[in-house]
C-alpha cells in the first residue's frame, strides 16, 4: 500500500559519536554482505548473480549513500525516551530518506530497501541500548527490535484480509502475505530476528572459530540462513515452489556436507551459485539477514 510517511529532513552531520559508530558498523555490514562470494543468486564481488540490473559497484554505492541515514536512525535510538512503538515510527520516517538516497545513488534500482528496514531497527535498538550503558550483545539488540516491532504484522498485514484493498496498490511483501501467509521482514523483526539468532549468527561464529576466513564464514552463514528462511524475495521473483523445492533443499544439502568448511560443501555451494544465477533465483531476504547477522556480530565489539 502507499506509504503514509512523509520524508523528514535530518542532520546527518550532527549525530552523537555513539550513533556515528553504530551507523558506520551497519554500513560496513552492508558492504561486506555484498562482497562475500560465492553468494548463490545474489550480487557479489565476482558476479551479478541473478541481477542483470546491478553489480557489486552498484551495491557499494548504495551502501555508502544509505550510511548517513543509518547513523540518523541510531541517533534516534540514542535520544528516544518514549515507547518502543514511537521509535519505530521515527525509523520508518527516516527510512524514506534512506530509500531516496539509495535510488539517487543507483539510478532508480532497488538495492537495499529491505535492508534499510531491518538495519534501521537494529540501528535504533543499538543506539537506545548503547546510550543507556547497555552492552551491545546480539540478544539485547534483538530484544529491542522485538519491542519496537511488536504488533507490526497485525497492523500492516493481517488487516489486509478484511480491507478489500486493491491488490495493485500492495507492495510485493503485502501481496505475498495475502497469497501465502508469509510475513517476510516484518515477521522476522517482530520475533527478534530468529533466523539470525538461531542460524545465521551461530553459523558465522562457528566458522570463524574453526579458522575460516571472514569471506568463507559469511558464505557459510548465508547458506544457513537460506536453509531456514521463508524468503519472500525468492517467492516474488520465482515462486513458493522454488523456495521449498530448490532453495531450501540445496542449502540444507550443502550444510549437511559441511558448508564452506569442507570441499564437498564448497562444491555444492558453487553449484548452487551457478544454478540460481541461470534460473534467476534471488534470495534477497537472506542477503538482508546476512547483513543483520554481520551487524550484530560487529556491534558486540563496541564499548
Amino acid at each position: 500500500m502507499k506509504s503514509n510517511w512523509q520524508c523528514v529532513k535530518t542532520s546527518c552531520d550532527t549525530v552523537s559519536p555513539k550513533a556515528q559508530m553504530i551507523g558506520d558498523v551497519l554500513r560496513l555490514s552492508l558492504i561486506l554482505e555484498a562482497s562475500c562470494a560465492p553468494a548463490p543468486g545474489l550480487v557479489d564481488i565476482d558476479s551479478p548473480g541473478a541481477h542483470p540490473d546491478m553489480d557489486y559497484e552498484t551495491l557499494t554505492r548504495s551502501a555508502v549513500a544509505i550510511g548517513p541515514s543509518l547513523r540518523t536512525m541510531a541517533d534516534a535510538g540514542v535520544h528516544h525516551t518514549g515507547r518502543p512503538c514511537e521509535l519505530l515510527e521515527k525509523i520508518r520516517a527516516i527510512g524514506l530518506e534512506a530509500e531516496a538516497r539509495m535510488y539517487q545513488a543507483t539510478s532508480g534500482v532497488n538495492t537495499h530497501k529491505g535492508a534499510v528496514f531491518s538495519l534501521g531497527l537494529v540501528a535504533a535498538s543499538a543506539g537506545h541500548l548503547f546510550a543507556r550503558g547497555g552492552r551491545l550483545d546480539p540478544l539485547g539488540i534483538a530484544e529491542g527490535v522485538k519491542a519496537m516491532a511488536s504488533g507490526i504484522v497485525a497492523r500492516d498485514l493481517i488487516g489486509l484480509n478484511q480491507s478489500g484493498v486493491d491488490l495493485d496498490l500492495l507492495s510485493h511483501g503485502e501481496r505475498i502475505y495475502m497469497k501465502y501467509g508469509l510475513t517476510g521482514a516484518r515477521g522476522e523483526a517482530e520475533q527478534g530476528f530468529p533466523t539470525v539468532i538461531n542460524h545465521g549468527l551461530p553459523a558465522l561464529e562457528k566458522a570463524l572459530k574453526k579458522g575460516s576466513s571472514l569471506n568463507d564464514a559469511m558464505v557459510h552463514s548465508l547458506i544457513s540462513i537460506m536453509a531456514n528462511l521463508d524468503d519472500t524475495c525468492v517467492v516474488h521473483r520465482s515462486s513458493v515452489e522454488i523456495l521449498e523445492q530448490v532453495v531450501k533443499p540445496r542449502a540444507r544439502t550443502a550444510l549437511a556436507k559441511g558448508g564452506m568448511m569442507t570441499e564437498d560443501g564448497r562444491r555444492s555451494i558453487l553449484l548452487m551459485d551457478e544454478e540460481f544465477a541461470s534460473l534467476g533465483i534471488s534470495p534477497g531476504g537472506s542477503g538482508d539477514l546476512l547483513a543483520v547477522t554481520l551487524a550484530l556480530h560487529f556491534l558486540s565489539f563496541l564499548t
